[in-house]
């Protein structure tokens, strides 16, 4: 009976444990997919007639988190909302939270050590008045002896002085006679080694060089080779079907420009029209071929969501470009 109850506590503890678990890994997955799938909204307007203005919202995770902006005639300013909060608001909130709680703490220890020094200061009186009286040294008279005479210390300093001297002369005069032995001995062999140096030196350089050279060859021809162009392939298409995903998807616009040169208005309507053919987005744009004017308005908006970001590089990573051109790349990092 023991046994079994045991047994069955057991099996309830575990049953509550893998509960627990698989409760965490569905609210880390729910997590996950909501950053991955939940789109990044965001809209944008700009004008200029008289004056510029500009606005624009980001809202993310079903507007958990929100950023406005807005510009005004060269003012500009910025909010930040998590959970509909200010975040400005928040952080001067909480700034002065620390403020008064550091204040708070140091007036306290302030307090501490004021009563602590008054109760030492008492303690320092009641000692004094209860400690007994020192009494007077009388000063000690040394009998001062003369020195300089034969045998006393000046005079064995003196006489060891001389000796030092006379022994430190010998040995700089032995040195000095060894030096000029040596210099006329083995000048040429100076000359020899610092020219050996300096040749050896020169090769040094030139091997440098030569090694440097090498190394930039062998960089070029990595760059240019056939691995590297097929992995910049493989990059420009996915880059350009991440554009077309995030690629916004209302535009409505009214624009009126002219550049002051007929041939330059009409050579930037045409870049225009060749990205609305590419794109499939419409723009209202009216040329001036006469006057120089930029005025009108756009208003833009759409989403992004990072799991287009990250099937992009996902891709990119699992194709054998990437994994023939990363080869390449660390082979090149071990030559060097």
């Amino acid at each position: 009976m023991l046994i079994a109850l045991i047994a069955k506590i057991l099996l309830t503890v575990l049953k509550v444990l893998l509960f627990l678990l698989l409760a965490v890994i569905l609210v880390l997955l729910s997590i996950l997919c909501m950053v991955l799938f939940t789109p990044l909204k965001y809209s944008a307007s700009a004008e200029k007639y008289d004056i510029i203005k500009a606005e624009g919202k980001v809202s993310w995770l079903l507007g958990i988190i929100r950023i406005s902006f807005l510009y005004n005639d060269g003012k500009s300013s910025y909010k930040l909302r998590i959970f509909g909060a200010d975040y400005k608001k928040l952080a001067d909130f909480f700034a002065k939270r620390a403020k008064k709680r550091e204040k708070n703490k140091l007036d306290l220890e302030s307090a501490e050590q004021t009563t602590w020094d008054e109760s030492e200061g008492e303690s320092n009186e009641e000692e004094e008045d209860q400690a007994f009286p020192q009494k007077e040294e009388k000063p000690v008279y040394k009998e001062h002896k003369p020195y300089g005479e034969e045998g006393t210390p000046s005079g064995k300093k003196e006489e060891k002085a001389e000796k030092e001297n006379r022994a430190e002369v010998e040995s700089r005069h032995k040195e000095a006679q060894k030096n000029i032995q040596h210099s006329e001995d083995g000048g040429t062999d100076k000359d020899k080694r610092a020219g050996n140096a300096f040749i050896s030196s020169i090769k040094e350089a030139r091997k440098t060089v030569h090694n440097i050279k090498d190394k930039f060859t062998t960089i070029k021809e990595f760059i240019f080779s056939e691995i590297t162009k097929n992995m910049l392939g493989v990059a420009k298409d996915n880059l350009f079907r991440l554009l077309a995903k995030i690629k916004p998807r209302k535009i409505k616009s009214d624009i009126l420009f002219g550049t002051g040169d007929p041939c330059q208005t009409g050579q930037i309507l045409g870049l225009a029209a060749a990205y609305m053919a590419v794109s499939g987005t419409v723009f209202n744009i009216t040329p001036d071929f006469e006057n120089k004017v930029l005025r009108g308005r756009l208003m833009v908006s759409g989403q992004i969501r990072a799991s287009s970001l990250a099937f992009a590089v996902l891709r990119v990573i699992i194709s054998n470009e990437w994994k023939s051109f990363y080869k390449e790349a660390m082979k090149i990092k071990e030559e060097f």
